[in-house]
């Protein structure tokens, strides 16, 4: 039997789980929908959505050895992620990559904050952090180039993503 996440390490670890699986949903319905709008982006949001699967599943198995239960939010995230997929994926380009920065950047910050909070007391925790920044880094990095960072649209949208990444993150450590 799972028991309830402890300390502040392990809620961490239980959140960044809960939202790779956000991640995994937002890339998996982007992709559904790139054969409408933008096929050339389909190897892309594949390979992202392969990046996250692992990254979940990084967070998943730590979340094992420890014995703490998945997130709450896990199936909301879910649920979430491939509406926010859905109807980026529905705009087109811009929006996919406006939704891809959004997310990186707040999940970006939100690792820093981890790296440095697990440094020094949480090692297996911080190995989990460390071995998904990279990619996440990347995939904002790709994103922020093939975003029209001028149109009202793309700054809309990193707006209200960013609140609402913000907000799941918020929600997920209570």
């Amino acid at each position: 039997m799972k028991r309830a996440a402890n300390t502040r390490a392990e809620k961490m670890i239980k959140v960044d789980h809960a939202g790779e699986n956000g991640a995994v949903n937002i890339y998996r319905a982007q992709h559904l929908l790139a054969n409408l709008r933008c096929p050339d982006l389909k190897p892309q949001l594949k390979e992202f959505q392969l990046h996250e699967k692992e990254h979940r599943e990084i967070f998943a198995a730590y979340l094992d050895k420890i014995g703490v239960r998945r997130c709450v939010s896990y199936h909301l995230n879910g649920a979430g992620g491939f509406t926010l997929g859905l109807i980026t994926g529905i705009i087109g380009p811009s929006a996919i990559a406006a939704t891809t920065y959004a997310v990186e950047n707040v999940v970006l910050s939100h690792l820093e904050h981890q790296l440095k909070f697990l440094k020094d007391d949480e090692p297996e925790a911080f190995a989990a952090v460390s071995a998904i920044y990279e990619d996440e880094k990347s995939h904002h990095d790709v994103a922020k180039s093939q975003m029209q960072t001028g149109k009202l649209m793309s700054r809309i949208l990193v707006r209200i993503i960013r609140t609402a990444t913000e907000a799941v993150i918020w929600f997920g450590m209570r």
